[in-house]
This record gives structure tokens, C-alpha cells and sequence, in this order.
């Protein structure tokens, strides 16, 4: 007791980061030390009943309570001791973009951003909620990411977080977890190289770039996620989506009745191509913003890191270095975390935003 009074003392704080997907509630919490020091102290996962969510919208709020219950119950003893992030999916009613906004001398700043996004389709739209970050400033001129959220949605996270007594510090984007989970990782000089993390989720698709250091923008992708994989994977093989995770997970060829592994593996390929025609569109969408330039690396993230030879194929096809992003590796693990063998590659990089939103101090 007297041992976390001084620690809370000294300034020393934990926060957990909540990311809550179709199939599963992800936690991590981060101890974060007054010397600037953090160390991840858990890592959980509780699977949701199906159909408690659907396209980011809570379908059963009563299943999705008792799910969070049984997770916080597990890692937060005393919720008033942790600061808490939830976050929501950019892909779900959230907008991100980027602005240059002239500021005349003693103009009011905040007023200006607010009136110059207001004025650009869809964050004109009045039932938006607006907010922005400056990450860079000159004379007369600064740049500002802005995010729009619809009140709806936001009002209905909000409510649920309160139903289920859990007192949020913030809501935070995937997006930006992600960013940050990036920016943790990499030595200084790798940070000023324009990356894309291209997020495979099982539902849906997103690609996030970064520019110079910083958060340049983000593109939600139609295609390209693990569900249109599996569904193509179905169609072609004759089976189901349990048999398609297996195939996932297994670290040998999979046999199915009636294929030979050539046809596994050209079934394979078929399914790739949609999520490299994906990623494409969201580099050709950087790409004409940006005078041509292209990314230096791709770093896959989400369960679609565990498709097998994913990094490969698209590194042979689009002709720039790809590699799974691991959002551990550059940070300081609690034994207890990981265990002796450590997590998998795809379990890892599941944790990666819920690990973005964690890392924030308050």
C-alpha cells in the first residue's frame, strides 16, 4: 500500500488500452515510470459471443459488458489507480486528414483550424465532432491533423463505457495507436523514412502512412481483409472458415481432400491478390498526394500477419520491402507477459493498438 502511495507520489502510473474488435476485447496495460521508463505488466484477450458486434456498431451491449467485466477483472484490480484509453476503428465513422492553415498574427487559432475544417467536405458535416493536433508551426502557417467522429457513434461508446462503470481518460483511433506503436520501434534515423502499415483486420482493411517523423494520413481499404481471404479461400477449396484458420496457424502445408498443396497454394495466391490490389489503391492514394513518392517499407499488422508467406507475396509483387510489424519488440516486458516462448506473430500484432493506446501518460 505504502510502496504504491509513493510510486503515485513520485509520478509514476499505469494505464490500460482497451481495443475492442468483431471477435475479441484486447487489454494492455503499461506501467509508465516517473524517469520516462514503461514496461508492459499485461497482456489479455476475452473472445466476444458472435454477433455482439457488426461494422463497429454494438449489437448486444449486455454480452459486450460482461465481456469487458470478466477482462478488467482479471488485470485491474482498483480502476482508480489506472488511467484508462479506449479506442475505436478509423474504418467505423471516423475521418482523418490533414490541414495547412494560415494564423495571422494574434488571429485566434483554434477558431480558424475549427472554421477551415468546417469548410471542407465531409467535415462540414454538422453531426460531426471535431478535433485536431498541430505537429507543425512557422510564421503565419501551421499544419494540424483533424479527426471527425459522428456524435452518434461516439455518444455510443461513451454510454457503454459509463453502463459498464469504467471512467475513460480518453478515446483514442486506431490509427493513431498504431503510429505510435510504429514510432516506439524504430531506431531515430528509421523514423524519418516514409512507411505504410498496412493493418489486416478480420473484418476490415486500413493503411496508415508516415512521413518525416509524423502521421501523414490514412486510407480505409473495401477490400483486403482476413474475411475476403477466407471467403475467397472457401469458394475455390470447399471449406469452411475454421479449416481456413488452420491453414493460418498451422507451420506445415494443410491437406484438403481432393487438392493437391499446388492448388492449396494457387488458391492461396488467388486470395492474395485482392489484398495486394488493396494495398496498391492506398499507395497510389499517397502516391498522386505526394509528388509520385512511395513508401520505403510496408509493415503488415492484425491477424493478417498470420496468413502464411503474406510478407513475401507482397514484397514480390509491389517491389517494396515488407515485414510484420512487431509493436514488442523495442519494449520492456513484465516475464509474466510473455512467457517462455513468447507470443506468436500474429498474437502480437492483435495487441498493437490496444498497446498504441496504452502507451499514453496522463
Amino acid at each position: 500500500m505504502a510502496s504504491d502511495f509513493f510510486s503515485h507520489m513520485l509520478g509514476d502510473r499505469q494505464t490500460v488500452g482497451i481495443d475492442i474488435g468483431h471477435y475479441s476485447i484486447k487489454l494492455v496495460r503499461v506501467f509508465h515510470g516517473h524517469r520516462g521508463n514503461i514496461q508492459v505488466t499485461a497482456v489479455d484477450l476475452e473472445r466476444l459471443p458472435e454477433k455482439t458486434l457488426e461494422d463497429g456498431e454494438i449489437r448486444d451491449a449486455e454480452k459486450l459488458r460482461d465481456a469487458l467485466s470478466k477482462i478488467m477483472a482479471r488485470q485491474v484490480g482498483d480502476r482508480e489507480k489506472v488511467d484508462i484509453v479506449a479506442g475505436i476503428n478509423s474504418a467505423s465513422g471516423v475521418l482523418v486528414d490533414k490541414l495547412t492553415v494560415k494564423v495571422p498574427k494574434n488571429g485566434n487559432e483554434d477558431a480558424i483550424i475549427v472554421q477551415t475544417a468546417q469548410a471542407r467536405p465531409p467535415f462540414d458535416d454538422q453531426d460531426n465532432i471535431l478535433d485536431y493536433q498541430v505537429y507543425d508551426r512557422q510564421e503565419g502557417e501551421i499544419k494540424v491533423n483533424i479527426v471527425a467522429a459522428k456524435n452518434a457513434m461516439l455518444d455510443s461508446w461513451a454510454g457503454f463505457y459509463k453502463d459498464a462503470d469504467i471512467r475513460l481518460n480518453a478515446i483514442d483511433v486506431d490509427v493513431f495507436a498504431l503510429a505510435n506503436v510504429y514510432m516506439s520501434s524504430v531506431e531515430e534515423e528509421e523514423k524519418k523514412k516514409t512507411v505504410a502499415i498496412f493493418n489486416i483486420g478480420e473484418k476490415k482493411a486500413s493503411i496508415v502512412f508516415l512521413m518525416e517523423g509524423f502521421f501523414h494520413s490514412t486510407r480505409a481499404l473495401t477490400s483486403g481483409s482476413m474475411e475476403s481471404v477466407i471467403n475467397m479461400l472457401c469458394r475455390h477449396l470447399g471449406i469452411d472458415a475454421a479449416k481456413c484458420h488452420e491453414m493460418f496457424e498451422s507451420e506445415k502445408p494443410v491437406m484438403i481432400d481432393g487438392f493437391s498443396e499446388a492448388d492449396v497454394e494457387s488458391a492461396m495466391q488467388l486470395a492474395f491478390e485482392e489484398v495486394v490490389g488493396a494495398l496498391e489503391f492506398g499507395i497510389r492514394y499517397f502516391s498522386n498526394s505526394e509528388s509520385g513518392e512511395k513508401p520505403s517499407k510496408i509493415l503488415l499488422s492484425g491477424g493478417g500477419v498470420s496468413l502464411p508467406g503474406i510478407c513475401e507475396y507482397i514484397e514480390d509483387r509491389i517491389g517494396i520491402p515488407t515485414e510484420a510489424l512487431n509493436p514488442f519488440e523495442k519494449v520492456s516486458c513484465s516475464p509474466e507477459v510473455v512467457g517462455e516462448s513468447g507470443l506468436s506473430k500474429a498474437l502480437v500484432n492483435i495487441y498493437a493498438p490496444a498497446l498504441g493506446y496504452a502507451m499514453r501518460k496522463f
